[in-house]
Formats: structure tokens, C-alpha cells, sequence
């Protein structure tokens, strides 16, 4: 990850936000100091701000990293390129080059250490999500890094984002569900994403701490070597129980299959 603070040349070099580069899936995110109001933050996030809405969602960064670096299919962007020393169009590095200027506004940026990232945005992501899944009638559980649990009602996001809607109609997609860059969202075929905030909005607080699921998962799933340790059984004994319909995995896999620890001590 890579992070750079905003400071805006308009208002003395004033630091009004601190944006974050997620490289694996070139997600951006923005974080606006909390004392800006509708006008003195960039225009483009000037809605969010009068809402009360400081973490800015990555489709709304991109379109304000886009305002400030050339399109990939602009006419003379070899040359662009070339004066910049790039090898390859790359919308980070283009926005680096240029200390993410734009005509627009006086905002600038410069990029910081990952240990000099201001502790309100680090307190900040205490809030966003850890990891998640999907349970019945289209509510997924969110398990948040503040070791809290939600638990949300997708068709109730819909109105936040209306591509939900054909999730919503389709398991296999629904079922891709995973979590977005940094834990700031979730997203659902790696092309619909949901925020966390409008989680967090809508997320029924649940009466267990998130780390109960990680107790869970340490002490009571096994996978296949520890299942036939317990059973003191060969692998083949193992598949013939299996078969037989004595025990059930959770999960298959190619070389493992995962069980509930109580399935097994209970032969």
C-alpha cells in the first residue's frame, strides 16, 4: 500500500485528507479530515461532506484521479509517457509524477511512509471490515476489525446501490461475496462493491465479539491429516466414512477436505 497526504495550496497547504493506494487490485481510497465542510473540501466530494461522510468510496476517488492524470487513449500519451520516464501507462504513477495536480483546484499531494499515517485514519479503519459471509435470505455478516459483528440485509442497500439488485437474483454471484481493498467495502464478483459505511448503516450489531468466529474456527474445524490423527485412521478409512454418509465435510478440496471437530470425535 502506498499513501500520500492531500494538502490544498488554496488554503495555505492545508492538509485536508490522506489518500491510500491498494496496488494488488489498484483500489484508491481517500480519507477527508474531519474538520472540512462542504466548501472547503474538493467539489467532487463536496455531497459527501455535507453528509457527514468523510471516507470517500474508491468509484468516487477514481473519478478524481482520472480528473488528474492524461487518458490512456489520448493521442500524444506515448510522449507523455516518455518525458515522464514510464514505460507503461500506470494511473498510479502518472498521478505520483504529478504530485496529483490538476487545473481544477489547488490540491496537491505527497506521498508519506505507511508508519506516518495520521492516527485518525488509522482509528478510522477500526470500523471497516475484517472479513465476511453470506447466510440466508440475503444477509451476509460482517465481522469488523474493532472485533464487533453486524449483520445486514442487503435488499435494504439496494436504494445505495442499485446494482445489488441482480446480486440479490443470482447465488453464484452472491456467493463470490468477499472483502474489499483495505476493508473498506465488500465486494461481490470483484465488480459490484458496497462501502463500509453503507454497512455499517444499515448492519444490525450482533451480541458476540468478532473473535468468537476465530476461537471457533481454531478449536472446532480440522481438515483431513488432523481428522484421521484423531480417528487414528488411514486416509482411505477416512473416504469410506465419507461415502457411507458417517461424516460430512464442510468443505472439499483437491488434496483436503475441511470437517467440524465434532463430527469427528463423535464416530
Amino acid at each position: 500500500m502506498r499513501a500520500f497526504n492531500i494538502l490544498d495550496g488554496y488554503l495555505d497547504d492545508r492538509l485536508i485528507g490522506v489518500i491510500l493506494h491498494y496496488e494488488n487490485n489498484n483500489s484508491f481510497i481517500i480519507e477527508l479530515c474531519d474538520d472540512l465542510d462542504e466548501w472547503t473540501a474538493p467539489l467532487l466530494f463536496s455531497a459527501y461532506v455535507k453528509k457527514g461522510i468523510y471516507t470517500i468510496p474508491k468509484e468516487s476517488v477514481y473519478l478524481w484521479i482520472k480528473e488528474r492524470i492524461p487518458p490512456e487513449g489520448r493521442q500524444n500519451i506515448g510522449l507523455i509517457l516518455k518525458n515522464m520516464k514510464l514505460n507503461s501507462y500506470s494511473e498510479i504513477r502518472l498521478f505520483a509524477a504529478n504530485n496529483g495536480k490538476s487545473s481544477q483546484d489547488e490540491c496537491y499531494i505527497e506521498e508519506i511512509k505507511n508508519e506516518d499515517i495520521p492516527d485518525w485514519v488509522l482509528d478510522r479503519q477500526k470500523h471497516n471490515i475484517h472479513d465476511c459471509f453470506p447466510i440466508y435470505e440475503n444477509r451476509v455478516i460482517c465481522l469488523l476489525d474493532n472485533d464487533s459483528v453486524i449483520e445486514v440485509d442487503l435488499s435494504k442497500c439496494i436504494e445505495d446501490n442499485n446494482k445489488l439488485a441482480a446480486v440479490l437474483k443470482n447465488k453464484r454471484v452472491l456467493n463470490t461475496l468477499s472483502v474489499d481493498a483495505g476493508g473498506y467495502g465488500i465486494s461481490f464478483n470483484n465488480t459490484v462493491f458496497l462501502d463500509a459505511f453503507t454497512l455499517r448503516k444499515y448492519g444490525v450489531v450482533l451480541p458476540i465479539y468478532a473473535s468468537v468466529f476465530y476461537d471457533f474456527i481454531n478449536h472446532s474445524i480440522v481438515n483431513t491429516t488432523e481428522a484421521c490423527e484423531i480417528l487414528q485412521c488411514s486416509r482411505q478409512n477416512l473416504a469410506y466414512m465419507v461415502k457411507q454418509g458417517m461424516i460430512s465435510p464442510l468443505k472439499e478440496g483437491w488434496r483436503e477436505n475441511v470437517f467440524l471437530k465434532g463430527d469427528i470425535t463423535r464416530q
